[in-house]
C-alpha cells in the first residue's frame, strides 16, 4: 500500500510539472521602482516546437513589448529585458508561443509570474514600546514611506537585566 501511496504522489508530481510547455523565471520576482527586469523563458524541449509550428516565444504583460525587448538565446529559450520598472508594470508576465510577438492572437500559453513592484522598505523611526509585568508588550513605529509590496516587520528584543547587592 506504501509503495503505491508513492508512486501515485511522484506519477502526481510528474503529471503537474509536465503539464506545462515549459518555465519562466525567476519565480514571482520583486524588482525595485527603476530597475530593469530580465524573465527568461526556456520552453520543456523542442518537440513543443513540434507540436506548434511556425510559432515562436513571445511575452505577455499590461506593457506591450517590442523585438528590442526580447533576447533569442537558442530555439527554445527567449529571455524578455524591462527598463525601468513602474508600479504599473506589477502583475501578470506570461511567456507564450505566437506567430507574431506584437500581435497576441491565438497565442499558447507556456508559463506565467507574478511580478510585485515597490520599494525598499525604510529603516523605522519613532520606536515606541509598553511592556504591562513583562507578560504582554506593544510597541508602535512610523514604517516610512510606502512600499507598494507586502512587508513584515519583525521585532526582536532582550531583557537587561541590572544586579545591586547590599552588604
Amino acid at each position: 500500500m506504501t509503495s503505491l501511496l508513492c508512486f501515485m504522489l511522484l506519477f502526481n508530481i510528474h503529471y503537474i510539472q509536465s503539464s506545462y510547455l515549459g518555465r519562466l523565471s525567476p519565480d514571482d520576482p520583486y524588482i525595485e521602482i527603476g530597475k530593469d527586469m530580465n524573465l527568461t523563458c526556456v520552453l520543456n524541449n523542442e518537440s513543443v516546437l513540434k507540436q506548434y509550428p511556425n510559432k515562436k516565444i513571445c511575452f505577455d504583460a499590461k506593457r506591450n513589448f517590442s523585438d528590442k525587448d526580447i533576447t533569442v538565446i537558442n530555439k527554445t529559450a527567449a529571455m524578455l529585458h524591462v527598463v525601468n520598472m513602474s508600479l504599473s508594470d506589477k502583475g501578470a508576465f506570461n511567456c507564450v508561443l505566437s506567430l507574431d510577438c506584437s500581435n497576441l492572437l491565438n497565442e499558447t500559453w507556456v508559463h506565467g509570474q507574478i511580478v510585485a513592484v515597490g520599494l525598499p522598505p525604510d529603516v523605522p523611526s519613532n520606536l515606541t514600546c509598553i511592556s504591562y509585568n513583562f507578560d504582554n508588550m506593544t510597541c508602535t513605529w512610523d514604517p516610512g514611506r510606502p512600499t507598494h509590496i507586502h512587508t513584515t516587520y519583525r521585532l526582536y528584543w532582550t531583557i537587561q537585566q541590572t544586579f545591586e547587592y547590599l552588604w
